[in-house]
């Protein structure tokens, strides 16, 4: 992820119910030293989908996940969620945490797929009262990268299915 992809990382999060990040959020991501942003990219060099995680001890925590309108229900995020782990595990991290809108039933869906579990909420924690639910699971073990049919390089900067 570069400053010249703010613009579009700011659409891609404005059209998903209800936008999280402005233009001034994702550009901090690119100043935080535990910060892991990236982009993914279609055939033609567009970003259509972003990821934004931290490593912070030994545990490693989603921050923002988004595929553009156009390419959702194309396993685009699946795929940015499972090269998350892999990036993951290969830093060192034990644990996979993030916090979902308790009301967002297909990202919940997506998560749930890809191994992670409901361990706690978080009441009121979102700016318009909303619960989040905190999910987590294990990192996997790099051995088992072949399962994930995910990419071979750290998810940090920009990347292609």
């Amino acid at each position: 992820m570069a400053e010249a992809d703010l613009d579009a990382l700011v659409a891609i999060d404005a059209a998903t119910p209800p936008p999280s990040w402005s233009r001034e959020a994702f550009a901090h991501e690119l100043s935080v030293a535990q910060s892991r942003p990236c982009v993914l990219e279609d055939g033609r060099r567009r970003v259509v989908g972003f990821l934004v995680w931290w490593r912070v001890l030994d545990e490693a925590h989603l921050q923002n996940v988004a595929v553009s309108g156009a390419c959702r229900r194309a396993g685009h995020g699946r795929w940015l969620v499972r090269a998350l782990l892999i990036a993951a595990a290969r830093a060192g991290a034990r644990r996979v945490l993030l916090e979902v809108r308790a009301d967002n039933a297909a990202a919940r869906s997506l998560y749930a797929a890809t191994g992670f579990a409901d361990v706690g909420r978080r009441r009121r924690y979102y700016a318009d009262g909303e619960d989040a639910v905190l999910m987590a699971r294990a990192a996997p073990r790099l051995g088992a990268r072949a399962a994930f049919g995910g990419p071979r390089w750290a998810v940090a900067g920009r990347m292609r299915p």
